[in-house]
């Protein structure tokens, strides 16, 4: 497996907060985890025996992507989203670096970190190495993050998941616009949704969502992944419930395609959104004849459905 790793070096006057800005940034481009680097406090103890380590490490935070045909195209991006965040700040200053690898250890050393979480009232996501004994109310997802595309727990997966209890009915039809691991794919199936679509432009997600919908037994001729933009791969459809746990920015891009494969009273949910971005999502969504019918959010995180008028 090849990866991107990317690392900012960074120093502030307020760490911690600053730290945790970082970190959300990685969290928007769908990072399951990220590493920290910081320097041994000079009041410890063990300082004193590692000088040497200490001046040498740096305070950094690190994620790591998949290395595929979307790789160019999202280092462009993460450096805009840090530039924009950060670029005209007078407390914080930042490296952000790119580098490729080939760590085949790196899956296996992380799996250590990956539990079973319960993220909604009925979900339950399960990495596949662990062993889990349902509740029989209980709707328990399979997953294999291994491809580094996600573990399923972070806010903007559970937002989404959450409002998909809501409006996903037996009879409905449902598409998954940049699906990713295929999680929200098998949620709707779990759901009882009776044809479902994923689409992605990454080859590497298709066949992770593949992979991930075979795990969880899904495997019907109702339930399609396609490689693509939305509307080069879905002619002349339209959907009950249509998904998106994707960057704001990206919404804002694909919103006119995406109301396009939408029924007359259909359900958009959307997540992924920043908070200071969900007037700006909720504002563009109207434009396009969409009603704003709820809210979600956990911290900065915001999930919106929408009913096509």
């Amino acid at each position: 497996m090849e990866l991107t790793e990317v690392k900012v070096i960074f120093d502030a006057e307020n760490i911690e907060k600053c730290k945790n800005e970082i970190i959300n940034a990685f969290y928007e481009f769908g990072v399951s985890g990220v590493k920290i680097d910081e320097p041994m406090d000079r009041n410890s103890l063990d300082y004193y025996k590692n000088e040497k380590d200490f001046l040498v490490n740096e305070l950094a935070v690190t994620a790591y992507f998949p290395k595929n045909t979307y790789s160019a195209r999202r280092e462009i991006i993460i450096k805009e989203r840090f530039e924009e965040l950060f670029g005209d700040r007078d407390d914080l200053v930042y490296n952000i670096s790119f580098y490729d690898l080939a760590d085949e250890d790196y899956v296996d050393n992380w799996k250590k970190y990956v539990f079973t979480t319960k993220i909604s009232e009925r979900f339950v996501v399960k990495p596949t190495w662990r062993d889990y004994e349902k509740n029989s109310d209980e709707l328990v997802i399979e997953l294999d993050p291994g491809r580094a595309f996600g573990t399923g727990t972070h806010p903007t997966t559970y937002l989404c998941i959450r409002l998909m209890e809501k409006y996903i009915e037996n009879s409905h039809t449902v598409i998954d616009v940049g699906t990713g691991s295929g999680i929200l794919m098998v949620a709707a199936n779990k759901l009882g949704a009776k044809e479902i679509w994923g689409v992605d432009i990454d080859p590497d997600a298709c066949e992770v969502a593949k992979e991930n919908l075979i795990l969880n037994g899904i495997t019907d001729e109702n339930t399609k992944v396609l490689v693509g933009n939305l509307l080069n791969v879905v002619e002349n459809k339209t959907f009950d419930v249509v998904v998106a746990n994707i960057l704001a920015d990206v919404i804002l891009m694909l919103l006119k395609d995406i109301s396009k494969v939408i029924k007359k009273d259909g359900i958009l949910i959307l997540s992924g959104i920043i908070e200071d971005k969900k007037n700006l999502v909720i504002n563009a969504c109207e434009k396009e004849g969409l009603e704003l019918v709820e809210v979600q959010e956990d911290k900065e995180w915001v999930a919106l459905s929408l009913r096509m008028k």
